[in-house]
């Protein structure tokens, strides 16, 4: 299904230049913190970083899209952005945590006709068990505690249904601190809330995860060295140890790190 009303374009230029061009598929943390794409496209020398958000697809009227169909909207942006001469054809195509599974997708399709390496810092793949889990801590910031619908339905209807709980929550929130509305930042929570879930939900609904390409080059940042992609085979990765610290913070290590995996190739 197309993107709906309120959503926000999968993938947007943030740099440009004549080097490599480095796809990173993040997501922007509740709490406001700058983004690894922006910190890296800070940085940049010549490469061209792009933003990919699929949090940001399903907002607004989309409640919901899976997985090959937001690497198909990344991909057809990505090219209708891209130079068509006069740059380095090479392109990198890094994940961060729960982004490897789409990552892995996009970098697919474009090792048609590039030269693709996938990075995927700190990789995981979500499951059901995560979508609960999400949905509960959700629901204890919102003083509430509802087991999460089930998710063996269609997912449109399963993202209208935690929606349809976390918007009752928020109403008695607003209410409980006296207020007779909900005001406009409740109702940015609540979409941040749901586009975790319905993202989670997408990562879920693709498993088993798909091979990747054996076109792709892939570079995993891993605290375990014999770290195994799914659907691959072991020594089929190169694995880097990562900067210390928690498997999801966004650090200037890291971007340093990425950076020399990137300019290094």
């Amino acid at each position: 299904m197309p993107p709906a009303a309120g959503t926000r374009p999968i993938c947007r230029r943030l740099s440009s230049g004549d080097a490599a061009a480095v796809l990173v598929t993040d997501f922007q943390a509740l709490n406001g913190d700058r983004r690894l794409s922006e910190l890296l496209a800070d940085a940049a020398d010549g490469e061209r970083f792009y933003q990919v958000d699929p949090r940001g697809a399903v907002a607004g009227d989309r409640l919901y899209a899976d997985l090959p169909a937001l690497a198909d909207e990344a991909v057809a942006v990505f090219r209708a952005q891209e130079p068509t001469a006069g740059v380095d054809r090479r392109v990198f195509v890094v994940s961060h945590c729960s982004a490897a599974g789409l990552s892995l997708r996009i970098a697919g399709q474009l090792a048609g006709d590039r030269e693709v390496t996938a990075i995927l810092v700190e990789p995981t793949w979500p499951g059901p068990d995560d979508v609960i889990g999400r949905f509960a801590e959700f629901q204890g910031k919102l003083g509430a505690a509802r087991p999460c619908p089930g998710l063996d339905g269609d997912p449109w209807s399963c993202v209208a249904g935690m929606q349809r709980l976390m918007r009752e929550d928020l109403t008695a929130m607003a209410q409980r601190v006296g207020l007779d509305t909900v005001p406009p930042a409740f109702t940015e929570l609540l979409m941040a809330y749901r586009t975790w879930l319905a993202y989670l939900l997408a990562c879920g609904n693709d498993l088993p995860a798909k091979p990747p390409s054996e076109a792709v080059e892939i570079t995993v940042l891993a605290r375990e060295p014999g770290f195994v992609v799914p659907g691959t085979t072991p020594g089929r990765s190169r694995v880097v140890e990562p900067p210390p610290g928690e498997p999801d913070a966004v650090t200037p290590d890291l971007v340093r790190l990425l950076l020399e995996q990137i300019r290094n190739r």
